[in-house]
């Protein structure tokens, strides 16, 4: 796992396909796709939370569909329409889901503690889940991390997609979601931003890919919860 620092009361990390009980194409720590074994899933989501020192049985996560939605988490709530989570109450952990896709995990860094994360693809960004779920965070000051996710080497898209965005965003049919994620971000108002800025397409020996996998595949994640 890669975790984040953030500032405050916040347990929050990056997972990696290493540590899980999936096989063949989900090899090990698949936490979503859905033509793994159920179970697998499970354990690897209950394995996920064990090493935060979270609980596996009150983990929050939406059913993504590229969608400016946010919901507010419930303890144990799987399968509701949306692309971000959020939650202000201690010990529920909230998951995002991405294979290619950018997880971004927000804190409020003052005021009452609040965490967010999100899960954005193109279409997602387009549609302002970035500033939606910042919004939802309420006001004071903002902080950010952007995740692995496919990088501006790799992200190949058509004029369509590309001209969604800031013109610089794309060099050579190439889209720069890192820069597109933080730049939504700032926009919100956030006030510190922090990429890591690893590319999930190049690393196959620690991320899942869509793009480099195609069908089927496995998922990582961004899970986080404010310290119970």
């Amino acid at each position: 796992m890669i975790r984040w620092n953030a500032p405050g009361p916040y347990v929050v990390a990056f997972t990696t396909r290493e540590g899980g009980v999936s096989t063949g194409a989900f090899e090990s720590l698949n936490l979503g796709a859905r033509d793994d074994d159920p179970a697998r899933i499970a354990e690897n989501r209950r394995l996920a939370c064990e090493e935060l020192g979270l609980d596996a049985t009150r983990l929050a996560s939406n059913r993504q569909r590229h969608t400016a939605t946010v919901k507010r988490a419930r303890a144990g709530a799987q399968g509701e329409v949306g692309d971000a989570l959020w939650t202000d109450e201690p010990g529920l952990p909230i998951l995002a889901l991405s294979a290619d896709c950018v997880p971004i995990a927000i804190a409020s860094s003052n005021g009452s503690p609040a965490l967010g994360v999100v899960h954005a693809g193109w279409r997602g960004l387009a549609a302002g889940v970035v500033e939606a779920c910042v919004h939802e965070l309420g006001a004071g000051e903002t902080t950010a991390v952007v995740g692995p996710s496919i990088g501006p080497c790799c992200y190949e898209v058509g004029p369509e997609v590309a001209g969604q965005f800031d013109a610089d965003l794309s060099r050579g049919g190439m889209l720069d979601l890192w820069e597109a994620s933080e730049r939504a971000l700032r926009r919100a108002g956030v006030a510190l931003v922090e990429r890591l800025d690893l590319c999930t397409r190049c690393h196959p020996e620690l991320f899942f890919s869509y793009r480099r996998s195609g069908p089927p595949h496995g998922t990582q994640g961004v899970i986080g919860a404010l310290a119970g």
